[in-house]
């Protein structure tokens, strides 16, 4: 999800924000959480499909799919809504913002350190395998990884401010 800084934050008005925004995280947030809770509940199905098949521990998956107290029926979907919020939290948590503005580059977020490039020491970016790689000016890798953002629209905010961008 790509915003425009309106945040009131230290970039300036001409930054770019590649991040999740809370309307994506709630999506996020929903799906694994009906994911959880529809494996839950068909467990016993999917238990006995899974054991017509040689998979590891199709013989656990039967044995807890046979369970079939009252307490257990409705434990099932919660746990499954449990583990779909903790898959949540996992996914989001997982995601790299990336800021770009006229100052500089920030990737990562306020509270984990994120690396920070002036325009200064930066040299050029691009995209090499999927993964965004930012070299600074004495040629040196600062960042390589995954970033929030289409990557035409990423290439696209870093040229349309100037920045050097090349393609492999």
């Amino acid at each position: 999800m790509t915003t425009t800084d309106s945040d009131g934050g230290s970039a300036s008005a001409n930054s770019v924000v590649f991040a999740l925004s809370r309307a994506d995280i709630a999506i996020i947030s929903v799906g694994c959480v009906a994911i959880g809770v529809a494996l839950g509940f068909f467990l016993p199905a999917i238990g006995g499909f899974a054991a017509r098949f040689p998979i590891p521990f199709g013989d656990i998956i039967e044995k807890l799919s046979a369970f079939d107290q009252p307490w257990v029926v409705v434990a099932r979907p919660i746990i499954g809504a449990v583990l779909g919020i903790i898959a949540a939290f996992v996914i989001c948590g997982m995601t790299t913002p990336l800021r770009i503005d006229d100052e500089g580059i920030v990737v990562g977020r306020q509270e984990d350190h994120p690396l920070r490039i002036s325009r200064a020491s930066f040299s050029t970016a691009y995209f090499d395998g999927g993964e965004l790689t930012i070299l600074t000016e004495g040629g040196h890798q600062a960042f390589k990884g995954d970033v929030e953002g289409k990557k035409d629209d990423v290439a696209e905010a870093f040229r349309s401010r100037g920045y050097r961008w090349g393609e492999i």
